[in-house]
């Protein structure tokens, strides 16, 4: 599905940037998350320091996809050969001591284990390393299957909170280790997650056949749910079963329903889906729309939409990427708040909590824990690289039948063929496709989304409308197709209140931008004979990639894209008016 190479430009460009030099290439940031290992460190607190090395790995391989910097592989190969030389001669890899395995956060922990050796033997150019890694892999997973499962330690009984589901979401990587060595073991436990449903308070999979909203499950903690059913997606894409497909298009139907914010994240309590769709417009001095979560979904998005082709599944995740994901990203290094240990510490480079109605950035430290030499680390702040490397990874895919062109990110794309490469190098305005002769492909380019619309997209062949894509059937070798979108404000109401977006990209007031913006004041905006908002286009300023003028009662209110608002860590934010 990923192009073979990913040479983008932009803002994303700039942003990988950042998080390769302020953390993936931290070789002590690295050491940290591999010395929690055999030492038992997450035994007094039940905690969760044994995930942060699989998430931040996982991560940072997708990044390497997109950057191939020689630099960061290596780092990453360091970080591997560092965790394999923790693994005991029985196979556990773990942050728990064996007196105290199997509870808290344990198995959770153990999945990232699982998952960020995955995701490197998939970059791996050493042979060597990689049957390393498998049987690495295969004898961590032995070791549980020996001990979890039935008549053994129920799986639903391993988690301390949360009815177990994140226990129950290392459902995927199993799969994926079945796939890998068709060994039948991992696939019959696999089944045998998916047969207790998920979750000890209630059958998560049931749940979405009764037609329950997310927010109506036993359990709502969204980050663990989410990637329990990218699980039974993948367990789809192994079987083939049709049922576990049309299970995981309910429960993706049903959270962008009831808990999809204007940003594209879910949960105004904490992490918790609690119908955010309409919860969203109330100021609350609560944590909120989380960054495990915004990439949870986005991974979720992204995996439904390269089964299904649902082109609004992309929309919903460029969104997230634009919006929720990119303001996260603590471009000035604010300072961020520990609700641990009640007091402001220097700032990492993601931060956990978006906020959406008079809210500030810098509220809180997710999943905080500090390492034995007193420096602390967050789930976010490992998670958050992943979906800004997914993004430019999914905005041209090679869906097998034909090459989509999702969104219009400018950069060079090149995927592999049996007969040779197909290049795809795109830009604002044009896109020019390439590839040896008698290589004949499909081209699919947007025709926009509920943001936008296209205004012409011509070359010496005319396209066809097929499934919100304009379609380009046989060879268009060196043909330069070009571009034009119509952009216009999009105006959300919802408890009578107003959200505005301008293609992709939410607009955000922010206090030390705009005297206008007064949190809790009442603003009407203007608006001419046709009942449109009044507004113009203004250049964007040092960090923003979006900046225009609406006219209120109260005067000229500046609103930016929503990633550029608030980035002082202090100053009052606000989506909604």
């Amino acid at each position: 599905m990923f192009p073979e190479t990913c040479k983008i430009t932009g803002a994303f460009s700039g942003y990988l940037d950042i998080i390769m030099s302020r953390q993936l290439l931290d070789k002590a940031l690295w050491q940290n998350c591999v010395n929690v290992f055999s030492s038992g460190i997450d035994d007094a607190d039940r905690g969760w320091r044994g995930e942060y090395w699989g998430k931040m790995m996982r991560g940072a391989c997708l990044v390497w996809r997109v950057t191939k910097s020689p630099e960061l592989y290596s780092v990453l190969t360091d970080a591997v050969e560092g965790l394999l030389s923790r693994q005991e001669p029985d196979g556990r890899i773990s942050a728990y001591s064996v007196e105290n395995e199997f509870y808290g956060w344990d198995i959770w922990a153990r999945k990232y284990v699982m998952t960020g050796l995955q995701h490197y033997y998939d970059i791996c150019a050493d042979d060597e390393l990689k049957a390393r890694i498998i049987k690495a892999l295969s004898a961590h997973a032995d070791y549980i299957v020996a001990r979890i499962g039935e008549g053994k330690i129920p799986i639903l009984d391993t988690g301390l909170w949360w009815g177990s589901v994140n226990s129950a979401s290392i459902l995927e990587p199993f799969l994926r280790l079945y796939k890998d060595t068709r060994n039948k073991a991992y696939l019959d436990f696999a089944e045998y997650i998916i047969g207790t449903g998920g979750c000890k308070d209630g059958n998560l999979i049931d749940c979405v056949l009764e037609g329950k909203a997310p927010f109506e499950f036993p359990e709502q903690k969204a980050y663990e749910t989410m990637s329990f059913f990218e699980g039974v997606l993948a367990y789809y894409e192994l079987t083939g079963k049709e049922k576990y497909l049309d299970i995981v298009k309910k429960f993706v139907s049903r959270l962008l329903e009831t808990d999809y914010t204007a940003i594209g994240s879910c949960g105004c309590t904490h992490e918790l889906f609690d119908n955010s769709t309409l919860r969203q417009t109330e100021p609350s001095e609560k944590i909120m729309q989380e960054t495990c979560v915004t990439v949870t979904l986005m991974r979720l998005l992204a995996r439904l939409f390269a089964v299904t082709g649902e082109k609004s599944l992309f929309d919903s995740l460029r969104v997230s990427a634009l919006n929720a994901l990119a303001g996260s990203l603590n471009v000035n290094g604010y300072d961020q708040f520990s609700n641990e240990k009640k007091e402001y510490l220097p700032g990492m480079v993601f931060d956990s909590y978006s906020p959406l109605c008079d809210g500030n950035r810098g509220r809180g430290i997710g999943g905080f824990k500090q390492f034995a030499d007193g420096s602390h680390f967050g789930c976010c702040a490992c998670i958050a690289s992943a979906g800004f490397a997914l993004y430019p990874l999914m905005c041209v895919t090679d869906s097998g039948d034909c090459i989509r062109v999702n969104s219009v990110l400018p950069g060079e794309y090149v995927f592999q063929r049996a007969g040779g490469e197909i290049k795809l190098t795109v830009t604002d305005g044009s896109i020019k496709a390439s590839a040896p002769e008698g290589v004949s492909f499909t081209l699919l380019v947007t025709a926009g989304d509920k943001y936008s619309t296209i205004r012409s997209l011509k070359n010496e062949t005319s396209g066809v409308e097929r499934q919100g894509y304009v379609c380009y059937p046989g060879t268009v070798n060196g043909d330069e197709i070009n571009l034009s979108f119509e952009f216009r404000l999009i105006e959300t109401h919802i408890n009578s209140k107003l959200s505005l977006n301008y293609a992709g990209w939410v607009l955000a007031a922010d206090q030390a931008k705009s005297a206008v913006y007064v949190p809790g004041q009442k603003l009407e905006f203007a608006r001419d004979e046709s009942g449109k908002i009044k507004y113009k286009m203004l250049s964007p300023e040092r960090g923003e990639q979006l900046r225009l003028s609406a006219e209120t009662d109260k005067g000229q209110l500046i609103l930016t894209d929503y990633a550029a608002a608030g980035q002082d860590g202090k100053s009052l934010v606000s989506v909604w008016f």
